[in-house]
């Protein structure tokens, strides 16, 4: 009995605790994702009962300073990097090849994707044979599918992760200086020719700085920077982003709205700056946030968020769009965007999508279990 109790003990002595910081992080960039379109979201419907759909941050425009806070993107592709280095990293201890790798991980990016598609693709064909304006039907399916770019911008740096990978581990910081200096030049070269697609780049040139800086994480070496230094950088990346952005050049706002170039669509020196800005940010939140993460309540929480995160960022435009086409049908009154009842109304309307994504999310879970064995 004495050799039991003993094992046991160095059993979990020597178990690996599971870092939920990353899971945290994730989650959070996702859920505030989630919670910005389903508050931005300004639906109207005119007395000959067109609706019509615009942003709020359009009508109510000195909201702006709070999507530096809230488009929390580049900690998503922060974790990715982190992500993406551990899963590499253990393939290959496996033995497992580095092309084998890279198919199995867009296989598990890419395949859980298809049904959503499908479901959209179905439902919009089914609105425009029953009558749904053709304009509105097909800008509301182009809007729902639009989060996708996410996925797709993952999937290009996850094939890259092994050269990016062996490049931080041989040039570390010249590795991300390299990247964010590509990311400048190629924003700089679109401004001054007025030509959008090379800004494309981008995509994986801005996020890529991200990532790079994960793999700071993965190794420990990120963890390790002074906290003097980690408020340093972030002080100097948030006087740039102000500075940049104070430019008749950028608009103020991480969001893009009409009238202005969006700093997102395709990402240029703002969001840089912006994902420079954040991350450090994070690393200072850290030890705060260990001291809370791991206690098993808070611990269970955040599984859970981790689990269904993804899941709920595919679905929770579809959702919003079921629930005001049900709204509407059902001669619901729509207040005017922006005013005071509007803003009232988010709190029980959030709610509400809430349970409903949650409903959904549980519906999956049951559909998935019957097709296991």
């Amino acid at each position: 009995m004495a050799d039991q109790s003993l094992a046991g003990q160095s059993t979990q002595t020597t178990a690996p605790v599971r870092d939920r910081f990353p899971d945290l992080l994730r989650s959070l960039a996702l859920g505030f994702v989630i919670l910005g379109h389903w508050t931005m979201g300004a639906v109207t419907v005119g007395p000959d009962r067109v609706m019509s759909v615009d942003n709020v941050l359009n009508i109510d425009r000195f909201l702006w300073p709070v999507t530096w806070l809230l488009v929390l993107i580049p900690l998503f592709f922060f974790v990715g990097g982190f992500s993406n280095a551990t899963s590499l990293t253990r393939a290959l201890g496996r033995g497992l090849a580095e092309p084998a790798w890279v198919a199995k991980r867009m296989r598990s990016l890419l395949v859980p994707i298809l049904p959503f598609v499908l479901v959209v693709a179905a439902a919009a064909g089914l609105a425009l044979l029953l009558g749904a304006p053709t304009g509105l039907t097909l800008t509301i399916a182009v809007v729902v599918v639009m989060p996708l770019w996410f996925v797709a911008v993952y999937a290009v740096l996850a094939a890259l992760t092994p050269a990016l990978l062996s490049l931080h581990r041989r040039y570390g910081w010249r590795v991300v200086a390299a990247l964010a200096f590509a990311a400048i030049a190629i924003d700089l070269i679109r401004t001054a020719t007025d030509q959008p697609l090379i800004g494309w780049l981008n995509y994986a040139l801005v996020h890529g700085v991200s990532q790079q800086l994960g793999f700071f994480y993965f190794d420990g070496r990120l963890a390790k920077v002074r906290r003097g230094v980690l408020a340093a950088w972030a002080v100097a990346a948030l006087g740039a982003l102000i500075a940049v952005t104070s430019t008749a050049t950028y608009a103020e706002s991480m969001v893009g709205l009409s009238g202005e170039r969006s700093n997102m669509s395709p990402p240029g020196i703002p969001a840089l700056l912006h994902g420079l800005f954040l991350i450090p940010l994070a690393m200072l939140a850290l030890p705060w946030l260990k001291t809370w993460i791991d206690r098993p309540r808070a611990a269970r929480v955040l599984d859970i968020a981790a689990r269904y995160s993804m899941r709920a960022f595919l679905w929770h435009l579809p959702v919003l769009v079921v629930v005001y086409g049900v709204a509407y049908a059902a001669h619901l009154p729509f207040p005017t965007p922006g005013s005071g009842i509007w803003w009232l109304l988010r709190i029980p309307i959030l709610a509400f999508l809430a349970v409903c994504l949650w409903a959904w999310l549980r519906v999956g879970d049951r559909i998935n279990a019957r097709r296991r064995p």
